[in-house]
């Protein structure tokens, strides 16, 4: 059942087109700096940090065998067995890396929200730290409250403990929480100075109450009114004490792909009224937000003219280190507004891929699976859940939206003559069936600017024309 849900939000509008048409108080540790106060330093020009989203860490003593942790793998398709594996990887080929400042993590630690999975992500991070390396982190909607919190053994998925927001910053005391400047009353959000004149804003766009009271977990994620205040009166404060801003959530702030709200209604992953959200805070302060939560390695941007004046925002998306292309990010940014951002890859990992070099490994896991499953989905009934399509016309469809996919979690995607002039027929087609399908394809290929894997920019107003899609 958490198969058909999470693929039809995936991957349901796609083929219903082919079908239907074939995360303020000024208390103690809520508004309050904490104390005591660190010792003054001198403001440097830059910094330079490194990035990593959506680990899915899974303790493999919570079981990796039988037929029901299979049933998981299959429906999820997460390299999830291999993520510790990887996740070592990243962790000691980042602290190998000279002159990082910090690592800021942009949500999804575990798999499930599961307590073992979040206290050994914790004792991980801790090889970071030990290294003089500063950690920061937000949740993600699978971290906490989740009900989906499981053990697997034989034919049986068992109830494991989770962790309640309270848990979540008590585990990660030493990663943000207890570094805290300031906390939201409200929220997982705080703000911190990982280096003199920079603050980071950590920011809780998850829904987790929601999680207890529906019963499941919550994919979207919003802010309500009182932490937006809150964020809003904080980049205030920062503009006003000229410090550089750099944001970190787990959803997107804008749309990385044009249509991506519409495509997945409900914000599943960018977050709700993302346009007016975006707009306040950008005009509030903030030019630069890292994100994760939709897996793909993606960079986007937009401008607002407000009252004779434009300002910018840039959103970059980190892929998950359990997803191909399996990714992580080094960043700069000085104190003028000069960024620049390249991506580096997990490329080998000490686990078995059945003989395959680990990222061709990776990618077979992110085609085949987004095959298999919008094949199995379009092949089931419509009664069940499915929609009825005939196996000529899955197969047809199916490796269409794995081509898109993968492209789109690459990033800088650059479609083939022939896969163009596929989409060029789809999209002026007189059948709108096909030219649906064209029409959403084309968004996933299409690749806003800026680029996506490596770039340079400098935050101002200058770097986005007003539409969002234009240099």
């Amino acid at each position: 059942m958490k198969r058909k849900i999470i693929w039809r939000l995936c991957f349901g509008v796609l083929l219903f087109s082919a079908i239907l048409l074939a995360g303020c108080d000024d208390s103690d540790q809520q508004g309050n700096r904490a104390e005591p106060e660190p010792e003054p330093r001198k403001d440097p020009s830059s910094v330079t940090f490194a990035v990593f989203s959506d680990p899915h860490l899974y303790d493999p003593s919570l079981g990796t065998e039988g037929p029901a942790f299979e049933a998981y793998i299959f429906q999820d398709r997460k390299m999830i067995r291999e993520s510790r594996a990887i996740l070592n990887t990243a962790l000691n080929s980042i602290r190998k890396i000279p002159g990082l400042d910090f690592v800021i993590i942009s949500g999804d630690l575990t798999k499930d929200g599961e307590r073992i999975n979040h206290e050994l992500f914790a004792d991980l991070l801790r090889r970071l730290e030990s290294d003089g390396l500063q950690v920061y982190l937000v949740p993600g909607n699978h971290d906490v409250n989740n009900p989906h919190a499981f053990a697997y053994s034989g034919n049986d998925q068992l109830p494991v403990a989770s962790v309640s927001p309270e848990d979540f910053a008590s585990i990660y005391a030493d990663f943000g929480y207890g570094e805290a400047l300031y906390r939201d009353a409200d929220s997982l959000s705080y703000i911190a100075e990982p280096s003199p004149g920079f603050w980071l804003f950590a920011l809780d766009s998850t829904d987790h109450d929601a999680n207890q009271i529906l019963g499941r977990p919550v994919i979207s994620g919003r802010f309500t009114q009182s932490t937006l205040h809150w964020i809003v009166q904080r980049l205030d404060e920062a503009k006003a004490k000229e410090k550089q801003v750099i944001g970190i959530m787990h959803h997107g702030l804008l749309e990385h792909f044009s249509g991506q709200s519409r495509i997945f209604p409900g914000s599943e992953y960018v977050i709700d009224d993302w346009e007016h959200v975006s707009r306040n805070l950008a005009e509030a302060g903030l030019q630069l937000v890292f994100t994760g939560h939709y897996h793909a390695q993606d960079i986007t941007g937009r401008s607002w003219e407000i009252d004779g004046e434009v300002i910018s925002l840039i959103d970059v998306e980190t892929g998950s280190l359990v997803a191909y292309p399996v990714p992580y990010r080094i960043g700069s940014l000085d104190r003028s507004g000069r960024f620049t951002v390249e991506s580096r890859y997990v490329t080998e990992i000490d686990d078995e891929t059945g003989g395959l070099p680990f990222t061709e490994y990776a990618a077979d896991v992110l085609r085949g699976g987004v095959y298999d499953l919008t094949f199995e989905m379009g092949t089931e009934p419509a009664d069940q859940g499915g929609y009825g399509l005939t196996p000529e016309q899955a197969k047809a469809i199916a490796p269409l939206i794995a081509d898109a996919v993968t492209a789109h979690y690459r990033g800088d995607e650059n479609p083939s003559p022939i896969t163009q002039a596929i989409l060029n027929t789809y999209s002026k087609s007189n059948e709108p069936t096909m030219q649906m399908l064209g029409q959403t394809l084309s968004s996933l290929w299409r690749d806003l600017p800026p680029a996506d894997i490596s770039v340079s920019l400098e935050l101002g107003p200058d770097t986005f024309l007003f539409d969002g899609e234009s240099l």
